[in-house]
């Protein structure tokens, strides 16, 4: 029988650990879940972590609501608001996360837009607030080891003849206003490579 709605679930050696979603039909997402957990494949690691420790037989699948297909957002939202569950990988109802794309999809993600495209959506984006406007989050910073590989990781990597075009195009459609604000922009500070000295020679060995 195909159910529509909120499920749950539930570990029975610490039942305060929980997973919350939606679906259209409840039954077939737990054997999806399922089929994950078995493969190693879950998008919550906790929940697999989890699973690979105490085993599918701990594990209790609920149905916490029956709702309509037009209403399991909202819902959801709802739940995980409400009991902020611990195995969700995120709180967001209707994220993408553990969604896999078809083939054509991802290739079409991978095609470069063009530069009337990006126009086109910086200004739709004008004048209206940023998602994460007023947001806090933790300072994150990399660890001197991590700068070092992904500089050594570039160094001596010769840029490809269309990545050349693309930055000159680029370049040359830049706006005469956009020069004026990028020189505003870098007014008063100090260029990073002040006081280093390179010549050709030392370039060429560098790379």
């Amino acid at each position: 029988m195909k159910i529509s709605g909120i499920y749950q679930i539930q570990s029975k050696r610490k039942p305060e650990r929980i997973y919350i979603g939606s679906a259209v039909d409840i039954h077939k997402r737990w054997n999806l879940h399922l089929r994950d957990l078995r493969k190693n494949k879950h998008h919550s690691k906790k929940l697999q972590r989890h699973y690979d420790k105490y085993r599918e037989a701990d594990l209790y699948f609920s149905i916490l609501l029956g709702c309509n297909k037009k209403d399991l957002i909202k819902t959801e939202q709802y739940f995980l608001d409400s009991y902020r569950p611990y195995f969700n990988s995120s709180l967001i109802a209707g994220s993408n996360l553990g969604f896999k794309f078809s083939e054509k999809s991802k290739e079409k993600m991978r095609k470069p837009k063009s530069l009337e495209a990006r126009r086109k959506m910086s200004e739709a984006k004008r004048g209206k607030p940023s998602l994460n406007k007023g947001k806090k989050y933790p300072n994150w910073h990399q660890t001197e080891e991590a700068k070092n590989k992904i500089s050594n990781g570039l160094k001596g990597k010769p840029k490809s003849e269309t990545h050349r075009l693309k930055m000159v195009e680029i370049r040359n459609n830049i706006t005469e206003e956009t020069r004026n604000k990028m020189r505003v922009a870098r007014l008063g500070k100090t260029p990073w490579n002040k006081g280093l000295r390179y010549t050709i020679l030392k370039c060429k060995q560098a790379s």
